[in-house]
């Protein structure tokens, strides 16, 4: 393993390599902005890929259980990486089972490690690949050993499992398309790290993985701070401290959830979360419900096919298939001297006691009893 090499910039700002086993590292605490590197090369037809700056492989499977496992550490430093790695779980479909330090683990996680100040993550399921006692090394580690700050270690548990479940740095994706000021980065990571002009290309510009992309998305927690002068624009990346709506909407994509396309009577809409909505069986439409409106979504062409509600009452709303089988919104227009709650559209199939509403693959909803459809969207009660 190439020996790594830290950097630290002026008093707040830390930089660290990675080696060639896509680690990267980077370390933060309360007082401290994050940035790491590692090694890519330059892709070629990136408005041809078009979904999250993801490795192509290799990838978890949607659904597998995760086996993790501490080598070190203590129970509140453990706490706290469960409970910010969970975000994760909610938008893909993948499980984290902790197992006790003797037992086979896919990731093993370290604190400090031999006194390793930096933070970093093998990408993807690179971490389960077998050498000499790898299970006795970790394949993640934080540099830190106390806990202050939680929006930091926050950023920092969620952006390291962001590459444990394949991720790269955002800023580094080809669709990325940032001005660089090419003479001052070459001179800039010269004066700090020692690089030639083909290792920071590698290290800091380009891509080598073989990746799946989306547009640029300074917001993800997977992008990461760049000092404006680099840049023609002067403009500062922002040093984020949550999940993006990409990171969410695309960590799905790549880790789905089974399709569900059905609704049982007495569920409500409002309450199944939107990473594991009612789609069609051959997934191209979705039934969602926002801002007092239930819609009917043609994926392909990303338009509303069907809707129904009112906009005004989308205060306090909900969304369900009531038992006697009568497809309901509620809601209220809210603020000061807003309107009591109100029925603001209604199916009338009240007689239907044990209905399920299905969403089919032409994108019609059917209210479904004893086998026979009482309503749809298309045709309304029949």
């Amino acid at each position: 393993m190439k020996k790594l090499k830290l950097a630290i910039v002026s008093f707040i700002f830390v930089i660290s390599s990675c080696d060639q086993n896509n680690k990267d590292f980077p370390y933060s605490d309360e007082n401290k902005i994050t940035v790491c590197t590692y090694e890519f090369h330059q892709q070629n037809n990136a408005t041809e890929k078009p979904d999250a700056a993801i490795i192509t492989w290799p990838r978890w499977n949607p659904g597998q259980i995760v086996k993790i496992k501490f080598l070190n550490g203590n129970t509140a430093l453990e706490d706290k990486v469960k409970e910010f790695a969970s975000e994760w779980t909610i938008y893909a479909n993948i499980k984290f089972e902790y197992v006790p330090v003797n037992e086979y683990a896919d990731i093993r996680i370290s604190f400090r490690w031999k006194n390793d100040g930096s933070s970093w993550s093998v990408l993807g399921m690179n971490s389960t690949n077998a050498t000499t006692n790898y299970q006795n090394e970790p394949s993640m580690n934080f540099g830190w050993t106390t806990l202050g700050n939680d929006t930091a270690t926050k950023r920092e548990v969620l952006h390291e499992f962001g590459h444990a479940l394949g991720l790269i740095h955002e800023h580094q994706s080809p669709a990325a398309n940032i001005p660089w000021n090419l003479p001052k980065v070459y001179k800039y990571y010269s004066d700090l790290m020692g690089w030639s002009k083909e290792e920071v290309d590698e290290n800091v510009l380009y891509s080598s993985e073989q990746t799946n992309y989306t547009e640029y998305d300074s917001l993800s927690i997977m992008n990461y701070y760049i000092d404006p002068s680099l840049r023609t624009d002067g403009v500062r990346n922002p040093v984020n401290d949550d999940l993006s709506i990409t990171d969410m909407t695309f960590i799905n994509h790549w880790y789905p959830f089974p399709i569900r396309s059905s609704i049982e009577s007495g569920e409500r809409i409002d309450f199944i979360p939107w990473t594991n909505a009612i789609r069609s069986p051959n997934g191209k439409y979705m039934l969602k419900f926002e801002s007092g409106l239930l819609h009917i979504f043609d994926l392909a062409n990303n338009t509303i096919i069907w809707e129904a509600g009112d906009r005004r009452y989308n205060y306090s709303t909900s969304c369900y298939l009531e038992p006697n089988g009568n497809l309901v919104i509620k809601g209220t227009t809210g603020g000061v001297g807003g309107s009591p709650e109100r029925i603001t559209w209604s199916s009338n199939t009240a007689e239907f006691s044990g209905a399920i509403l299905q969403l089919q693959d032409d994108g019609n909803l059917e209210l479904i009893y004893k086998g026979v459809v009482k309503w749809s969207s298309k045709m309304g009660k029949i």
